[in-house]
């Protein structure tokens, strides 16, 4: 894992777990593309070449051959059914791969797409049901799969997740929607958004945890959209945007550092690092240090004078080792604040933007709004027919969600003006949300 020759890199890029980096251009992400490329790792489909018209004209050859010749005027209605408006995607999930087929994607959402790999961390489901489609859909579906090499597989690219609670839930939740599919399909853009969130939200928030082991959901509170977010909600005010803002700020020089100590092909998470550091890594980190800090100095990376202290402690030389990667971002301690805040607020504008809301005096807040909230709450019944209100807030809580007891108050009359509650007494204990799907 530590690599045997270590040597100060000439940057400070890296490319695990995050598609962090430090310019604007970096941050303007082709969602759809995203989701093409997920898609492409859920269903181990390849990604091909060919584009949608192609495929189109395929249909068209198919349909032909088994078209009565006093139907020709078929394939034109059918055309117009299954080939405008977008209406091919919503015969399957796996169609959506056409999204990121036919062109090459862009470096800036393939990037991203890894990081969602990372999230699923090799997992993949079969081919979505055809038991709800029309013969029509099934013939399209059918030659999709001949389209595709007949359903050939290929091997995932497995990449390391930092956050395993997070891959379970989106591995346990991708396997209920993809028997959901099309309700998965109506929402798998808003289901990549809010994974998204919780896996950066989550890292941030635990990224200076790195010696207490595995990480574990860190207190993240959010509000409904349409409550106010007063001042006297501590929680909300101390555990919400205000922490995850301070919190980013380290995952860039951490993350960096991390992949500096170890080989490329086999760079796992900073607090795997830790536990993996023994006695024979503690000389050889030492004089890395002594070397990174002395190369920052010399290129002026650093405003104060820093001075490694060697330790037979690994817990201390690994924090020393992370206060030299993240002193060069400071705002006071280093010149290359910039390139640290161009991550900060790419990530914030772009990646986790529908969950923050502006409440002008009250600032940023957490935010959920209803078609969150519908989402979320039918990912954590999942095929249960129904799940007491206080599991309901445990399992939002297990995925990164936390809502404070006014908000809880809230969901529930949000629950109940839905119709899904059902209330076997008038003991909290007894309220029941049932699932809309």
């Amino acid at each position: 894992m530590i690599k045997k020759n270590l040597a100060p890199p000439s940057n400070n890029a890296f490319t695990s777990f995050l598609p962090l980096r430090t310019k604007d251009k970096h941050y303007k992400f082709c969602w759809d593309s995203v989701l093409g490329y997920l898609v492409h790792i859920l269903y181990s489909k390849s990604l091909f070449t060919k584009n949608v018209y192609e495929f189109k004209g395929l249909c068209e050859k198919n349909f032909s051959k088994n078209l009565e010749s006093d139907d020709s005027g078929l394939w034109d209605v059918i055309e117009k059914m299954y080939f405008q408006n977008d209406e091919l995607f919503k015969i399957s999930p796996e169609f959506l791969i056409f999204k990121a087929a036919g062109k090459e994607i862009d470096a800036n959402s393939k990037k991203l797409g890894d990081m969602y790999a990372g999230v699923l961390n090799g997992f993949t489901v079969e081919s979505s049901s055809v038991t709800n489609l029309n013969f029509l859909e099934r013939e399209i579906k059918s030659e999709f799969d001949k389209f595709h090499v007949s359903g050939k597989k290929t091997t995932p690219k497995e990449f390391p997740t930092y956050l395993p609670f997070i891959s379970e839930y989106f591995k346990k939740d991708l396997h209920f929607l993809n028997k959901k599919p099309h309700y998965l399909i109506s929402n798998f853009n808003a289901v990549i958004r809010l994974y998204g969130f919780l896996y950066i939200s989550q890292m941030a928030l635990s990224i200076n945890n790195w010696a207490c082991g595995e990480p574990k959901s860190e207190p993240c509170f959010f509000i409904l959209d349409n409550e106010k977010a007063s001042e006297e909600r501590s929680q909300v005010k101390n555990c919400g945007y205000d922490k995850i803002r301070d919190h980013l700020e380290y995952l860039y020089p951490y993350l960096f550092m991390n992949e500096a100590l170890q080989e490329k092909n086999n760079v796992q998470p900073l607090w795997k690092l830790f536990d993996e550091i023994n006695d024979s890594h503690i000389d050889g980190l030492n004089n890395f240090g002594e070397d990174f800090i002395a190369d920052r100095t010399e290129r002026k990376w650093y405003n104060t004078e820093l001075n490694w202290q060697r330790s037979e402690d690994k817990k201390n030389v690994l924090a020393q080792l992370l206060e030299a990667s993240h002193s060069q971002f400071h705002r006071r301690k280093g010149r290359l604040s910039t390139y640290s805040n161009t991550a900060v607020k790419g990530t914030l504008l772009n990646i986790l933007d529908p969950f923050i809301q502006n409440r002008k005096r009250g600032g940023n807040v957490l935010a959920f709004n209803q078609d969150y909230i519908v989402l979320l709450t039918n990912l954590v019944i999942g095929e249960r027919e129904k799940l007491r209100f206080h599991e309901v807030i445990k399992e939002f809580e297990a995925r990164g969600v936390y809502f404070d007891k006014q908000s809880q108050q809230n969901l529930v009359d949000f629950y109940e003006r839905m119709g899904n509650v059902v209330r076997m007494s008038d003991s909290g204990d007894a309220v029941y949300v049932r699932p809309t799907v």
